[in-house]
């Protein structure tokens, strides 16, 4: 429990470092607000779609929201290869004191689940809340649904812990375990051989209860299933939890030199050969390829099934097609900049003659080289199964231009610390701003290519032109911004 405490305490200093204590509170005010405003507009929403969807979506939402903030098994090994650094967390403490890893690996999960049920669904849950009061909903409905996230988001943050501590351990036992999941998911959406139940056993709650349901002997038994799986999930996952790092670190250090093989290839990069052969040797050696594919192809997929459940399962006519595709996967590319400026501490830099914009450009420069030729084999792979490649020579220009807006925008807003940054209110306001409103244009102006083809992609290249001139903006912004900051 005092372990707990100090993790807690150690989660809130780390928050308050990047903002103030008064932005810190400003988080969960601001998804009280969300949820009070989306919780009153419900009643207009179950016109298109029925509120048994509604709830199942939702909570399929908060599920995968728990598996990505749920991966303590990666971030832990990650906080403890960097101990040698000026600044160490709690997790890494057992190298130099008599702790177990198994314990603060513990002691970190249950931090995370606390942090993240106080600042984001607690306040959710005080949203919907005072919602009913007004609209008004039942009680019971309220609870039922309140305590059905809690159990998603329990269930979903335990299966990523267990999956995220193996997959550490094992490559091949991590393939396997999403291989598995993602077999469990088309099983249910492309086959329909289960309900969602059998994979989420918090929507077999919900549905057992009201406003659905009133079965208490079946909401009592999924509710078991829940909660046995998350003990479940958690202790196999603290068993799992190696006691040593030291070996690993020993493999890494034997490994041959490679930096001259990368040096050579990057001649055409000039000025930056040598950064950009550093990165790829880091990027390399630090096993983030198989995490950044990961991270990338799963919401693709999640977004391919959930076009692919709306248009045929729900019949709801919306229009989904290759130019909002195309769009989707640029604005998704974003999330790989995070783990480009996380594979290493850069403090090191500052012993060298080299600044901030630069290693920034060098950055961006490896997303190009990463993401384009994954994100355009998508594209094209979605253009033939759907039989629209007639749309490619719009779509192709849609993802490479906002692939490129979206993570200078984020560059030119977070530098080289977008994990830390993102959780400052403010750049968090700044970055919805500029990412929300062309993405809303931009799928808004999809749903009319074929009904309207000349006006619509007239304002798709219209708004295209726009992004690449702010991009432009940004990029040439980066040296006055981020010139006199230091890398650490």
């Amino acid at each position: 429990m005092h372990l707990l405490k100090l993790m807690l305490r150690e989660e809130y200093r780390l928050h308050v470092s990047y903002s103030s204590a008064r932005m810190f509170v400003a988080i969960p005010v601001f998804v009280y607000a969300i949820a009070v405003v989306m919780s009153l507009t419900l009643t207009n929403v179950q016109s298109t779609i029925g509120l048994k969807d509604l709830i199942t979506n939702l909570n399929a939402g908060v599920f995968l929201y728990g598996i990505s903030v749920g991966t303590i098994g990666f971030m832990g090994r990650t906080y403890v290869e960097r101990r040698q650094g000026k600044n160490n967390y709690i997790v890494a403490m057992p190298a130099l004191l008599p702790m177990s890893y198994s314990s603060t690996f513990l002691g970190m999960f249950l931090r995370d689940v606390l942090f993240y049920l106080a600042l984001m669904l607690g306040p959710a849950f005080l949203g919907l809340i005072t919602a009913a009061a007004i609209v008004p909903y039942s009680a019971v409905s309220v609870a039922s649904v309140c305590t059905t996230m809690v159990l998603s988001f329990m269930f979903g943050i335990s299966l990523s812990f267990v999956i995220s501590v193996i997959g550490s351990r094992d490559r091949i036992a991590f393939a396997v375990l999403v291989i598995a999941f993602l077999a469990l998911l088309i099983g249910f959406g492309g086959l329909h051989l289960y309900g969602m139940e059998a994979i989420l056993p918090s929507i077999g709650f919900q549905m057992s209860l009201p406003p659905f349901g009133n079965d208490l002997v079946t909401a009592s038994s999924f509710l078991v299933l829940t909660i046995c799986a998350f003990v479940g999930f958690t202790a196999l996952a603290v068993l799992c939890v190696a006691e040593s790092y030291e070996g690993e670190a020993k493999k890494k250090v034997a490994q041959n030199v490679i930096l001259p093989s990368y040096n050579k290839r990057f001649a055409f990069a000039r000025s930056y050969q040598a950064i950009l052969a550093k990165e790829f040797v880091d990027l390399k050696r630090s096993g983030t390829v198989g995490k950044m594919v990961f991270t990338f192809i799963a919401p693709l997929a999640f977004l391919s099934f959930t076009t692919w459940y709306v248009n045929n399962g729900l019949n709801v006519p919306v229009g989904f097609n290759l130019v909002f595709y195309a769009a989707m996967v640029g604005f998704f590319g974003v999330m790989l900049y995070s783990w480009l400026t996380n594979m290493d501490v850069v403090d090191y830099y500052e012993t060298l003659p080299v600044s901030v914009p630069k290693v920034i450009r060098a950055k961006l420069m490896m997303y190009l080289f990463l993401t384009t030729g994954i994100s355009t084999a998508f594209v094209l792979m979605i253009a033939f199964l759907n039989d629209e490649t007639r749309l490619l020579w719009l779509a192709l220009p849609v993802l490479y231009v906002t692939s490129v807006y979206m993570v200078v925008s984020i560059s030119h807003l977070t530098g080289l610390h977008p994990n830390s940054f993102l959780f400052n209110p403010d750049v968090l306001l700044k970055f919805s701003l500029v990412s929300l409103l062309p993405d809303i244009c931009l799928t808004i102006l999809s749903f009319s290519v074929d009904r309207d083809p000349l006006v619509s992609t007239a304002a798709i290249i219209i708004v295209l032109g726009f992004l690449l001139a702010v991009t432009f903006l940004l990029l040439r912004r980066l040296d006055r911004k981020w010139s006199n900051t230091g890398f650490n």
